[in-house]
């Protein structure tokens, strides 16, 4: 009899990682189209008169407070101002561009002069990788097995041989 239990868990749970597996794989397939993710590059544009909001304490509804990136990206400031303008290591004189390499995970603030409180939040997170794929299709297929398992024993209860006895008697 414990052997129809056993059958019914390992089938639930083939089926749920199966199906979890296609989810979560299919999901990342969609989000790259196919091909492997990679770096990317984002242009922060400084508008012309940055200078002057700045210096009344207004924001420049274009420059975000905070960015999110991922490993290898690439922060491309390309200064329209007629004013110089600095974020952390990199001098941006008016009317160039200066570029800022995110290599490894971190989160932190850096000093800029395009912002009024003179700072902006960079997130560089690190890439999806198999570990975290891996968690997709357990976060998915292991819950959906129990109730995959659950919902067969509703459907089919297992009979005991007794119970298979009684019935042949009838």
């Amino acid at each position: 009899m414990y052997w129809k239990y056993f059958f019914r868990i390992t089938l639930s749970l083939l089926v749920s990682f199966g199906f979890g597996f296609l989810i979560s794989e299919g999901s990342f397939f969609v989000l790259n189209q196919g091909e492997p993710p990679e770096n990317q590059e984002f242009i922060l544009v400084i508008p012309s008169g940055t200078a002057d909001r700045i210096e009344k304490g207004l924001s420049v509804p274009s420059i975000p407070e905070n960015m999110v990136f991922y490993e290898g990206d690439r922060l491309t400031i390309k200064n329209e101002d007629v004013v110089s303008h600095q974020l952390g290591p990199i001098w941006v004189p008016a009317g160039s561009t200066g570029k800022l390499d995110l290599g490894q995970q971190q989160r932190f603030t850096i000093s800029c002069s395009f912002r009024p409180n003179k700072s902006l939040g960079l997130d560089v997170r690190q890439k999806t990788g198999s570990e975290t794929r891996a968690q997709g299709v357990l976060a998915i297929g292991l819950p959906s097995s129990v109730l995959l398992f659950l919902f067969s024993i509703v459907l089919k209860p297992v009979q005991s041989s007794s119970d298979a006895d009684l019935n042949k008697d009838e």
